[in-house]
């Protein structure tokens, strides 16, 4: 018997599903049929709310975005905050959730860059990108104001660093299965995310050492234990 429900909830229903099958199949080899009989309602259901899965994508994309933005904004909004600070917070936050979840972030990163989730990976991170630019050039224009960074275009600029960011993390992820064979994969792959962050500080023209996007939580993700673990000893408890 179908049970009505409200359209906030069978909408989030519809998403929440769709992108279980996209990590399970792949963007590509998950039909709108597949979708639908996951979900248990007719095909009318489904075009109520999305006109194409591609629309469903955006819906997608744009929901990471405003989950994103859930986290910045607080950060960023934040009076008496140095503008350094507050971008260090920004990464910390989002880092110590990702280490805090290593195992399904490890398993999410290696289906969400495959070549089979293309589309749904470049979606998503422009949406991402749009929606967090922003608040990132909010902090940029408080540092401009402050003396601590000297940039022209925070607008563009932000959007520079965030894309640049994102090619970051997509080489990081893409390599994450090497590292179980080659411990010295994940010396790389921190060493690229310090030249990031070092690349962010010269973009920003704040002074070198500034900026911590790189911490114990990054360790933790490519390591499984934090710096401070006795001796390096797993920690991924």
């Amino acid at each position: 018997m179908h049970i009505a429900k409200d359209h906030d909830v069978r909408k989030a229903e519809f998403l929440d599903t769709a992108m279980s099958l996209f990590i399970e199949r792949g963007y590509d080899d998950t039909s709108v049929n597949a979708i639908i009989e996951a979900v248990g309602v007719s095909k009318g259901a489904f075009y109520h709310y999305f006109r194409t899965k591609e629309e469903l994508l955006d819906e997608l994309a744009a929901r990471a975005g405003e989950q994103a933005m859930a986290i910045v904004e607080p950060i960023v909004s934040e009076p008496g905050v140095p503008a350094v600070d507050k971008m260090n917070a920004m990464f910390a936050r989002t880092n110590a959730f990702k280490a805090q979840n290593r195992e399904l972030m490890l398993t999410l990163a290696r289906v969400f860059y495959s070549d089979r989730n293309a589309l749904l990976r470049s979606r998503m991170t422009r949406r991402s990108v749009e929606l967090t630019a922003p608040a990132l050039a909010r902090i940029i224009e408080q540092g401009n104001r402050e003396g601590t960074m000297a940039v022209g275009h925070p607008t563009q600029t932000a959007q520079m660093i965030l894309e640049f960011g994102a090619t970051v993390v997509a080489g990081f992820a893409q390599r994450l299965d090497e590292i179980d064979r080659d411990p010295a994969v994940g010396d790389e792959l921190i060493l690229s995310m310090r030249v990031y962050t070092e690349s962010v500080e010269r973009i920003l023209g704040v002074a070198a050492g500034s900026l911590t996007l790189v911490d114990d939580s990054i360790v933790r993700i490519v390591r499984g234990y934090t710096t401070e673990s006795n001796g390096g000893a797993d920690d991924r408890s």
